[in-house]
């Protein structure tokens, strides 16, 4: 077990008649923290003390506890020495009650566990109208007590009540400020720019989430200290806020900002649908310098913003426009409606009209691969690279299949396409 003292003053004052209600700190459990050279008011009216071995009030260093107030503080990370002091003692006056404050600076191995409890310093009773407890040497970053009991002294029957004004400090608690600043981009940035702030917090433990906001505005939360986003716009701030110690807290705030961000737009046009071995007109929009369509190798003209298109499938154009150093990029659709299509029959009977199964667009498709079979599931028909030269004539081995349905399976082998075509086609004479 850890070697302990402890320091307890017995203090009396005699005041005004003073009202409140029962102390939320009531016990050891309750215990209100003492942050860094805050000064906080409580009491100890209608306090009540825990009566069993080893609870809570369950001491008798230099008093036993009757009335018993708790509060709590933290040493620093060096340790040191620590005054916790009163002032503003206001008693209740009233027959047979004390009118002798007592207070001391306790450890516990075990929290709040009587059994584990040492004491700090010295027993002494005094009297005036201020008075403070001093420790010194505590160990750094370690949990002490502080407890004010009412005493029942001169023969009183009712332990003392009073209120008054506490404070802790010194080396031992005090806290060198924590600090938190942004480090973020170049205040000039381009429209849509991916842009990362990094939080840099010091003399902090414990950080809470932080939390991002764009001129006041929540936009994001994180547990790290960073956030990536491409929406700043031009003039924007960002604000960043967090909270240090989980015991006595200390919000932070930083700021940068706000930001330039250059006015260069550009505008593709409105997605556009043609059906197979159409023209589309191209109509950009731009207040760039430079710009450029692509893919340029169906486009007529790529660095004009309004040029015609000849896609063969359906496709993703992108208009590119640069000003001094930004480069913003938009894009546009074109889908080809009909680009494939499969027909469900055909008549191959030497009339020059629709003699062979014709499937439009499979041209765009060089290595797709075609396989027919009849209905004993008899492959009739099978080429890769299906074509006008390469369709099928309702032909097997150079001899005419009866009319009928057959099955087919088409396999384009293409990127765009993950699974075959399969369906029926009807040889009709």
């Amino acid at each position: 077990m850890k070697m302990m003292r402890v320091n307890l003053l017995l203090m009396t004052l005699l005041g005004g008649m003073y009202g409140w209600s029962q102390p939320a700190n009531d016990g050891c459990n309750q215990a209100i923290p003492l942050c860094p050279s805050v000064s906080i008011s409580a009491s100890n009216q209608s306090a009540t003390s825990t009566v069993c071995p080893d609870c809570e009030d369950d001491f008798t260093f230099c008093f036993s506890g009757d009335n018993t107030t708790w509060f709590t503080f933290q040493t620093n990370t060096t340790g040191g020495t620590v005054s916790v002091d009163f002032s503003n003692l206001n008693f209740v006056v009233q027959a047979n009650r004390g009118n002798l404050l007592q207070a001391t600076i306790l450890e516990a191995t075990v929290p709040c566990d009587a059994s584990s409890y040492t004491a700090i310093g010295n027993c002494e009773i005094g009297a005036g109208a201020n008075f403070s407890l001093v420790a010194a040497g505590l160990l750094p970053s370690t949990t002490y007590y502080v407890v004010v009991n009412g005493a029942l002294n001169g023969g009183a029957t009712l332990p003392a009540e009073a209120s008054f004004d506490v404070i802790a400090s010194g080396t031992g608690i005090d806290r060198i400020p924590a600090g938190m600043s942004i480090t973020g981009p170049s205040t000039n940035l381009c429209p849509n720019e991916a842009v990362t702030f990094l939080a840099n917090v010091s003399n902090c433990t414990d950080t809470t989430d932080f939390e991002w906001y764009v001129n006041g505005v929540l936009a994001a939360t994180t547990t790290g200290s960073f956030w990536q986003t491409s929406s700043i716009q031009d003039g924007d701030l960002v604000t960043l806020e967090c909270s240090c110690f989980t015991d006595c807290p200390q919000a932070l705030t930083a700021q940068s900002g706000p930001y330039a961000v250059e006015n260069l737009f550009v505008d593709a046009g409105p997605d556009q649908s043609i059906t197979s071995g159409q023209s589309v007109v191209l109509s950009g929009t731009t207040n760039g310098v430079t710009y450029l369509w692509s893919p340029a190798s169906t486009i007529a003209s790529p660095t004009s913003l309004q040029t015609i298109a000849l896609p063969q499938t359906t496709t993703t154009y992108f208009l590119t426009s640069s000003s001094l150093n930004c480069t913003l990029s938009d894009e546009v659709i074109i889908t080809i409606t009909d680009q494939f299509i499969i027909p469900g029959s055909f008549s191959p009977n030497d009339d020059g009209v629709n003699d062979t199964w014709t499937i439009k667009g499979i041209d765009l498709y060089p290595n797709a691969k075609v396989t027919i079979y009849d209905r004993w599931g008899q492959e009739v028909f099978d080429v890769v690279g299906y074509s006008a030269s390469k369709s099928w004539d309702a032909t097997h081995n150079g001899r005419k299949v009866t009319d009928g349905t057959f099955y087919y399976i088409i396999d384009l082998r293409d990127p765009g396409y993950d699974e075959p075509f399969k369906g029926f086609v009807t040889v009709i004479r």
